[in-house]
């Protein structure tokens, strides 16, 4: 019984040890070509909107495949996990949507505004600093923001730990801002440190606060994308050339078994 008790206790202690690691393992796309260029696929984890010429993004099964999987109208919002630079150095982004995957140009892509973009526009306001929300907070709800200024929000209760940030922005009212990077499954979240549990109209009565201009140069950018000629994918030759070969192979080895196989009869 003592053997039996001390097993269970060593097989406990390895799942509390390994839980919190595949809790935070990054999910990968189950894609034929994701597979064979994992290792030059760049993780972005972002949402975009379509933007291609003629007002249509057309998907198409991998980087060096003309087939078309789909397409997708101008103005969607979609999710992109990973991106693939090909040899021209076209950038591909890879679209999943229930039964449908494939790659699309990131050309005709406009990034949705997230907390990326807002670290891009404020770095020189953005200060390194550590600290933890106060433990008044404690048992209370609070909400983790986008980003300072978003109508994007999750509200949480705090419980046993409380979140910790590693950067702050003040923002044009004076309020203390910090930076999350991990809190319970949220990434890259931000949280009004002054007042956490106030939602968005006691924060902005006034409404959203205007953005820098560097997104909006990046809008002026992907509407002249839209005008652009557009992408497709370049058949890679080699594959198609060795699929022949091997076609060929198959052929001529079953017709050779077949005139053995007659001659033998």
């Amino acid at each position: 019984m003592k053997k039996c008790f001390s097993v269970l206790s060593i097989l406990f202690c390895c799942m509390l040890f390994v839980l919190p690691v595949h809790a935070d393992v990054i999910w990968e796309p189950d894609d034929y070509f994701y597979n064979q260029h994992a290792l030059d696929c760049t993780y972005v984890n972002r949402m975009f909107t379509t933007n291609g010429p003629d007002g249509v993004v057309i998907v198409y099964k991998n980087p060096e495949s003309p087939q078309v999987i789909t397409r997708l109208d101008n103005g969607i919002k979609i999710y992109i996990s990973y991106t693939y630079s090909d040899a021209n150095g076209i950038l591909w982004g890879i679209y999943e949507d229930s039964d449908k995957i494939g790659w699309l140009p990131m050309d005709y892509m406009e990034v949705v505004y997230d907390s990326i973009s807002f670290h891009e526009d404020y770095a020189d306001k953005i200060v390194s600093q550590s600290g933890e929300l106060k433990n008044q907070y404690k048992n209370k709800e609070i909400y983790l923001w986008k980003y300072p200024g978003s109508e994007e929000f999750n509200i949480i209760k705090v419980e046993d730990f409380m979140p910790s940030y590693n950067s702050v922005y003040l923002d044009e009212e004076n309020r203390c801002w910090g930076n999350i990077n991990y809190y319970f499954g949220f990434r890259d979240v931000w949280i009004c440190i002054d007042q956490p549990t106030d939602d968005f109209n006691t924060l902005y009565p006034s409404g959203s606060p205007q953005k820098n201009t560097m997104q909006k140069d990046n809008d002026i950018e992907s509407e002249n994308t839209s005008t652009a000629k557009r992408i497709v994918p370049k058949q890679n030759t080699a594959v198609v050339v060795l699929t022949i070969i091997l076609i060929l192979a198959v052929i001529f080895a079953t017709a050779g078994l077949l005139l053995k196989f007659n001659r033998n009869k």
